[in-house]
């Protein structure tokens, strides 16, 4: 897989070069991104909360500023430039969240820089309404992701229902040009447990090297629309920190996804597995699905998913897991400006041993319902 991802780069490489070729006009660039803001009301299992103070009511957010531009070159080859700024929300924290430059033509495009993977790119998962509300995701976002519903601490469940490596680590991919319907992906990361950029790279030290493929189809027949996904990764987890040798021997995971409209409805959702081989024999797996409805007519949408989470702890322990079942609705006012409420359960464990007291158990669990409303925008 690395080879063929850097003979890719190569190709494009010597494509750049070949034929003199300049850019006809100069990139610009062009603005863009999404703003939400939301109410909510949350109600917790008092067991778990304890004598916590905790706001039942809020107010959240979520935006971000998107900068793309490109240009085409005289042989023919496009360039492409984006980043994603953080205007607000909850990501206020940072400042930049991806980026990439990416190099296309009739061989299809390449892609470097900290940005989704060729798998997540193509992943099919289950339809959802709501715009940003609750993060702009039902997989992955904040209600899965227990920043509504409060989850107990070290919860190792899988919060997607997709190859989600977590850190936008820098990474090269290649996607090829669709055919009948059909595209494939692949991904080359150095380090995909590094997070975004680490200055300290590379020194020998990658401790998740990391390799995927995937492959998408999107078609319609006789009115029926299909989306249909798949992929693999594999990761080389061989040494954590300079001293300390990782315990993983051997790391897979898969993915699928599928989803059918028609008339307005759309059904599906998505599946992922993790095949975590300890040293010695042990396993540390895990596997996250998700299912939804949505319908769509004029103004109005609706939908309703349910996510599924559990990991793997070692002998005489529980299961982390989650389970989050997520209404949602929308009445679109105006281009790029839409209503938004949604109607959210959550339950969340972390496994405990055999034999442990009532009150580890309280201390491991948690559960509630969340009820939010707000404004969705995109331009």
């Amino acid at each position: 897989m690395k080879k063929l991802l850097i003979g890719t780069s190569a190709l494009v490489a010597a494509g750049l070069v070949a034929g003199a070729a300049h850019a006809a006009d100069p990139i610009k660039l062009n603005v863009g991104g999404f703003a939400g803001a939301w109410v909510t009301f949350a109600d917790q299992d008092d067991a778990f909360m304890g004598t916590r103070e905790v706001t039942a009511v809020d107010v959240k957010g979520d935006a971000e500023v998107i900068f793309t531009g490109s240009t085409v070159l005289d042989n023919g080859l496009k360039v492409s430039f984006k980043t994603e700024m953080e205007a607000g929300g909850r990501h206020m924290g940072k400042v930049i969240d991806e980026y990439n430059i990416a190099v296309s033509g009739s061989f299809g495009t390449v892609v470097m820089g900290a940005d989704d993977t060729a798998l997540a790119a193509i992943a099919v998962t289950s339809p959802r309404v709501g715009g940003r509300l609750h993060g702009g995701a039902f997989s992955e976002g904040d209600v899965v992701d227990a920043q509504v519903i409060l989850s107990p601490a070290g919860n190792t469940a899988p919060i997607a229902s997709f190859v989600n490596t977590g850190g936008d680590s820098e990474s090269i991919s290649y996607i090829t040009p669709a055919f009948a319907g059909f595209t494939v992906g692949a991904t080359y990361m150095p380090d995909a447990g590094d997070g975004r950029n680490n200055f300290q790279q590379p020194n020998g030290l990658n401790t998740t090297e990391a390799y995927g493929v995937g492959a998408a189809y999107n078609g319609e027949f006789s009115g029926v629309g299909i989306k249909l996904s798949g992929g693999w990764l594999t990761g080389d987890v061989s040494n954590q920190t300079a001293t300390t040798v990782s315990t993983i021997d051997d790391y897979n995971e898969y993915q699928a996804g599928l989803n059918v409209s028609f008339a307005g409805f759309t059904v599906g959702g998505g599946y992922r597995v993790i095949n975590a081989d300890l040293a010695g024999g042990a396993d540390n797996d895990a596997r996250a699905w998700d299912l939804g409805v949505s319908y769509k007519t004029g103004p109005y949408g609706v939908s309703l998913a349910y996510f599924d989470a559990k990991a793997e702890n070692g002998a005489g322990v529980g299961d982390d897991s989650r389970q989050v079942w997520e209404l949602n609705g929308e009445y679109t006012m105006g281009p790029g400006v839409a209503l938004v409420g949604g109607l959210a359960h959550a339950e969340f464990e972390n496994g405990v041993a055999t034999g442990s007291t009532a009150a580890t158990v309280a201390a491991n669990q948690n559960d509630g319902w969340a009820v939010s409303t707000g404004i969705s925008l995109s331009f």
